[in-house]
This record gives C-alpha cells, structure tokens and sequence, in this order.
C-alpha cells in the first residue's frame, strides 16, 4: 500500500523526527562515545560475560561489547545507551565411528543476537536505571529473559571515572557572564 503525504504514518514519521532532533538538542549536543572506557574496565566487562553466562546458549557462546554513548540531561544525569552481541553457539565433535576423521567437528547453531540497551545514570549515586531493551535477530526467544531489566536499578562502581569532566550545563540554565 503506497504512502501518501498527510496520512498517519507520514504525520507519525515526522512526529518521531521532530521528537528525536528536540531530544538532541536537549541533550546539548551529541552523545559522547564511551565504548573504550567501558571495555578497559574488567569489571563492567565481567558483568557482560557473566550476563552472556546467564542466558546465552551453547558451548562457545560469547558476549561483545558493541557501542556505549552518553549524553547529559543535566543536573548530573546522563542518558547511557549501549549495544552488545551476544554469540550462541554450539560446537559438537563427531565421533570418528560415526565416519568423521578425528578432530572434525560439527557446529549444531551458531548465531547473534543484537541487544540495544538503554537508560538513566544518576553521576551523583552511580544508579544506572535501565528504561528500555530492544533484542534484534534472536531465534531462541531471549527477549524474554531481558524483558525484566526494564525498570531495575544497577550500581555501575566508580562511574564518574566513565563520565567526562563536567558536562554541558542544563537546557535553561542561566551562563554565568566573564
């Protein structure tokens, strides 16, 4: 069914539009990428593999820190997102009677699935507060297991060391004169 200027689907795309650039533009600008800092840190790193431990499947599965940004809201929050690849993947020898060499292997699955994350930290109580979790390519049902993070509260240790100096001052808030 072709798209015509003025239906809601039209008028919705440019809502969407509109609403993303204003979040920007309250935001201060864009977001700074944080990914470096997040995977030089063994224990944020620990978490994600312990995470991937958790619900990933198969003998070989693996968890991949893809992106972290930040933006600041102001009044010392910052609006985190991130995206991770989680691997599932299963590796099974053949037995050399079963006609396989010795060595050979078979692999039962072996796919990725997109996790897109985000949310709210407090840079005064280091609380990051998960506000969305988008899965993406996840044949086993995954999502699932992830829906239950919405909501929840997470300590992220010395967060301030993740976070630049000082971020921009609030929308609104008045600049003080040289």
């Amino acid at each position: 069914m072709p798209v015509r200027p003025g239906t809601r689907r039209i008028e919705g795309r440019a809502l969407a539009a509109a609403a993303a650039a204003l979040l920007l533009a309250a935001t201060g600008g864009e977001a700074i990428d944080l990914t470096a800092k997040v995977r030089a840190r063994p224990d944020l790193v620990a978490a994600l593999e312990a995470g991937c431990a958790r619900i990933c499947q198969g003998n070989r599965r693996e968890a991949r820190l893809e992106r972290v940004t930040a933006a600041p809201l102001g009044g010392g929050l910052w609006r985190i997102e991130g995206e991770a690849a989680l691997r599932n993947r299963h590796v099974q020898p053949v037995p050399a009677g079963l006609g396989g060499l010795v060595g050979d292997s078979l692999t039962l699955f072996d796919h990725t699935v997109r996790v897109r994350g985000r949310g709210r930290l407090d840079a005064r109580t280091c609380l990051l507060e998960v506000e969305a979790v988008e899965v993406a390519d996840d044949p086993l049902g995954l999502a699932r297991l992830l829906d239950g993070e919405v909501g929840r509260r997470h300590r992220v240790e010395r967060c301030a060391e993740l976070l630049p100096e000082a971020g921009p001052a609030p929308p609104g808030a008045a600049r003080r004169r040289p």
